[in-house]
Formats: C-alpha cells, sequence, structure tokens
C-alpha cells in the first residue's frame, strides 16, 4: 500500500510548522493570536462593509432592477465554479498538521486546472442556461464573468497559506484596495451607462487586484511537484466540503434562479437587495470570528475541552455584535432601505424585515462549517448541506405561486426546522453541545428582543408625527444601541468581564 501522502511546506525558507495536537490548548499563546486575527478581520469587515455597502447603494441608485437581477443570476454560476475549482483544498491547507512543496503544489495546479476546464464549459453552455431561465441577456455577462473563477483561482494557495500564519493584517489590506478599486471601477462604468456589465466588471477588477496582492502577501511561487497520490488524498477530504459549500451557495442563490425563471429578473433584483441589505449588516459581525474560527479550531482538534471553550467564547463574542445587528435592522428595515437605495426599493424593505427574523440560525451556520472543517467531519458537513438546500428547495417551490413575500418567509422558516440537524451534528463531531450554544447566545438575544422592542415602539410613535427620515434613524440607532448595551452588561457577567479585559488592555497600550 502506498504511504500517506506527507503535508508539509517548505514555501522559500525552508520553515517547517510541526504543531503537538496532543498538547494543544487554548492557551494565552493560541487567545493572543485569535484575538489579533479577530480585530484585523474585524477591520476587514468593516472597512468591506463601508466600501461594499456605499457602492452597492451608489449602483443599486444607478441600475435598475433587471440589471441587478441579470447579474445576480450569472453570480451564482460564478461562485460555483469558484467552489468546484478550489474544492474545499485551500482549507485542507489550514487544518493541515504539517504542509510542504508536494501538498501546495497540487493544490495550486488542480485549481488552476478545473477553473480553466470549467471557464470553458461555461462558455459553451451559456446559451443553453440563459433559455433554461428564460433570460436571453444572461448569456453574454455569465461568459464574460467566468474569467473571474482563473483569476480568483491563482491566488487562493497564497492566501489560505498566508492565513494559517493568522496573517489576517495583509489579507484585510488586500481585501479594502481590490474592492476599493473594483467598487470605483464599477461606479464609472454604471455612470457611463453599461448597466449590468458594470458589476462584471466590478468583479473583475477585484479578483485581478486579489490575485496581485495575494502573491504579494505570501512571496511564494508554484512548483512542479504536482502529485497524483496527493490528488487522490486530497479528494478524500476536500470533495465532501466542496460539495458542501456548493449547496451552502444554492441554499440563496438557487432562489434567484427560480424567481428569475417564475417571477422575472425585475424581481430578482428586488429579493437581492433585500438579502443583501440584511447580509452586509450580519456578515460584517460574523465573518470575522467564522474566518479566524477554522485557524483556531484546527489547533485544537484533538482537544475536544479547548476546542469547546474556543467555541463558546468566540460566538459569545460574535453573537453580541450579530443578533442586535441584525434584529435592529429588521425592526427599521421598511424604513432605511427605501430611504437608502431610492423609493423603487421599497418593497425590499419589507422583505429585509423578514430576513432579519432568522438571525440565530444566520448567525450558527457560520460557525458549524467551521468547527466541522477542522475536525475533518467534512461528511456531516456535507449532509447537513443536503438537507438544508432539499428543503430549501421544496419550501421555494411551494411559496413560489404567492409571491416574493411568501418566498422569503419559506426561507426563513426553513432556517429554522434544520436548526436541529446542525446543534446534533456539532455535538457528534466535537462535544460540543445544544447547552453550549444556548449558553453563548441566550444573553445577546435577551438583550437583542428587548432593544428591538423597544426600537420598534418609538419608531411607530414616531411615524404619525411625520416621514421617518434621517432624524428618525440618527436618533432611533444610537437609541437602540444604549438600550442595548445597558441591558447586556445588566444580565451577563461574561460580557461585563470582557469590557472590563478590553478597557484594561487599550489602557496598558495607550
Amino acid at each position: 500500500m502506498a504511504d500517506e501522502p506527507r503535508t508539509s511546506l517548505d514555501p522559500g525558507e525552508t520553515a517547517e510548522i510541526v504543531l503537538d495536537q496532543a498538547r494543544a490548548e487554548y492557551d494565552d499563546d493560541l487567545r493572543g493570536k485569535t484575538r489579533r486575527s479577530v480585530f484585523w478581520t474585524i477591520g476587514r469587515a468593516a472597512s468591506d462593509q463601508v466600501f461594499s455597502f456605499t457602492i452597492f447603494v451608489l449602483l443599486a441608485r444607478l441600475l435598475s432592477k433587471q440589471d441587478i437581477g441579470v447579474f445576480a443570476m450569472a453570480y451564482v454560476f460564478s461562485e460555483a465554479g469558484r467552489i468546484i475549482a478550489t474544492g474545499g483544498l485551500t482549507q485542507l491547507i489550514a487544518r493541515a498538521p504539517r504542509v510542504d512543496s508536494k501538498l501546495v503544489d497540487t493544490i495550486f495546479w488542480s485549481n488552476v486546472g478545473v477553473a480553466v476546464v470549467y471557464v470553458g464549459m461555461i462558455w459553451l453552455t451559456a446559451p443553453l442556461i440563459a433559455e433554461l431561465v428564460h433570460q436571453p441577456t444572461l448569456e453574454r455577462p455569465l461568459q464574460v464573468l467566468s474569467f473571474a473563477l482563473l483569476l480568483n483561482s491563482m491566488g487562493a494557495s497564497h492566501m489560505a497559506l498566508r492565513l494559517r500564519q493568522f496573517g489576517h493584517r495583509t489579507i484585510a489590506m488586500r481585501s479594502v484596495l481590490s474592492g476599493l478599486l473594483g467598487g470605483g471601477a464599477a461606479v464609472l462604468a454604471a455612470l457611463s451607462g453599461l448597466g449590468v456589465w458594470s458589476l462584471v466588471i466590478q468583479r473583475l477588477i477585484t479578483e485581478l487586484i486579489g490575485m496581485v496582492l495575494s502573491w504579494t502577501a505570501y512571496p511564494w511561487k508554484p512548483g512542479r511537484d504536482f502529485d497524483w497520490s496527493q490528488v487522490r488524498y486530497n479528494l478524500g477530504f476536500g470533495g465532501n466540503l466542496a460539495i458542501a459549500q456548493l449547496i451552502f451557495l444554492f441554499l440563496v442563490r438557487a432562489q434567484d434562479l427560480l424567481i428569475g425563471a417564475w417571477l422575472g429578473a425585475a424581481s430578482v433584483g428586488i429579493y437581492r437587495v433585500a438579502w443583501r441589505s440584511a447580509e452586509i449588516i450580519g456578515n460584517g459581525a460574523i465573518q470575522p470570528f467564522a474566518q479566524v474560527g477554522l485557524q483556531t479550531y484546527s489547533r485544537l482538534q484533538s482537544a475536544p475541552h479547548a476546542l469547546r471553550n474556543a467555541y463558546k467564547a468566540m460566538l459569545r463574542n460574535c453573537s453580541a455584535l450579530s443578533l442586535p445587528a441584525l434584529i435592529g435592522f429588521g425592526v427599521m428595515s421598511p424604513s432605511i432601505v427605501p430611504l437608502v437605495f431610492g423609493a423603487k426599493w421599497s418593497f425590499s424593505g419589507g422583505l429585509g424585515q423578514i430576513f432579519a427574523l432568522m438571525a440565530v440560525p444566520y448567525t450558527l451556520n457560520y460557525f458549524a462549517s467551521p468547527v466541522l472543517t477542522a475536525m475533518g467531519d467534512t461528511r456531516r458537513q456535507r449532509t447537513l448541506a443536503m438537507i438544508q438546500l432539499g428543503s430549501t428547495l421544496a419550501f421555494t417551490w411551494i411559496a413560489l405561486p404567492y409571491g416574493l413575500t411568501a418566498v422569503a418567509a419559506a426561507y426563513v422558516l426553513r432556517s429554522y426546522l434544520t436548526m436541529p440537524f446542525q446543534i446534533r451534528f456539532l455535538k457528534v463531531a466535537s462535544s460540543i453541545t445544544f447547552g453550549d450554544t444556548i449558553a453563548a447566545i441566550r444573553a445577546p438575544l435577551i438583550a437583542s428582543t428587548v432593544m428591538g422592542a423597544v426600537v420598534w415602539t418609538v419608531l411607530h410613535l414616531w411615524r404619525p408625527a411625520g416621514h421617518v427620515g434621517w432624524p428618525a434613524v440618527l436618533t432611533l440607532v444610537p437609541l437602540g444601541a444604549a438600550v442595548y448595551a445597558g441591558v447586556l452588561l445588566s444580565i451577563s457577567a461574561e460580557h461585563v468581564t470582557a469590557l472590563r479585559l478590553f478597557v484594561r488592555r487599550r489602557t496598558a497600550h495607550a
């Protein structure tokens, strides 16, 4: 029998990192690395959200519902190609005890090779896809957008290697610069009347800049140490993970295709603006913890007690941001969305309120995946994704004849019905219990609910007095934040302690 392929790395400096996982602990060193990485990832996410939101608002005002809807449908196939090309393999770099040129060279060239094949397939099948969803204007944007996949595949391994070293600072800078240049180009294109092509240009330039900066951040040059036995070993891990990621993508994006085929591209645009608004709010709070989580959990995969502590600490801190952000957005969405994006998106405001109801399962979904990946349990991750996708398709199909509101409500209902599977799989794979999860989110959920009730009451008292405009928003947001902070700190000793430690560290560094 052939030896199992090694996973060790020599990216030029002949350094080898070996982790003694049997003695791994969520100790001060790992806590420090996690904390610093979360800090830089929060900075990255905050800047991403500011730039992304600003660009999104400008483009929503400049482009038609049809333009945004067509791009949303093309994006489904572009993102699916990215997942297929990377094949879950960059996550293998994060969790491998050690990595070498055979592993990384094989991953790099596998990514690029699959990307080239996928781009060719998209160019051949784009006319058929456009015909199937009854959107003839989809064909050309879909074909050109596919090149973004090739650019992404050429930088994915470099980014994974940098992240393995907790290099979230350089990744944050990369994200900011690529997003700024890509978004700026999109706005200029939209002002020039290029319509949906503005969004295609944005994605291509963002991926190009990101690829160049990934190579700069981790100056490793792919070699020729490609190995077919390593490919087979990689696919054993990455195959299930790639399938799970594809299914998670289609959890939301399959709705775009169904809505487009049944209700038209303009309806996709309305639905996408509502979802994207909630997503920007939620992801700004969730992604910093979810992205750093994989590196942290991977180092604790052989220490269940330490893994549970890390999971609870990160979920507790994350939910303290994500739950009030999403619930607060939900309360004010019918007023904020048309105020920010323009009156033509008023219907999206009501949909955004519905999406905010899934604040809890939305947050938990981002924590299950990195834990299961770190534990190497991609089979359950795939199974969970299949359960979620199957129920999403069924619920959406039933709801479509009743319109967009019913489709959004069906998606939220699905998220709660499938949440018990997620909690069960976490317990089996890592011994993280339902009680651990509840303990982490209980106080933020209670405080967020109280905050939402107060803001909703004040908002409805304000509305009879006149139009809800920026003065109301600028009053209600600080009011909500103050109510939330007051309730949270009065019921949660853990958050009081965390705040004291934060103030102490900031004072010590002042």
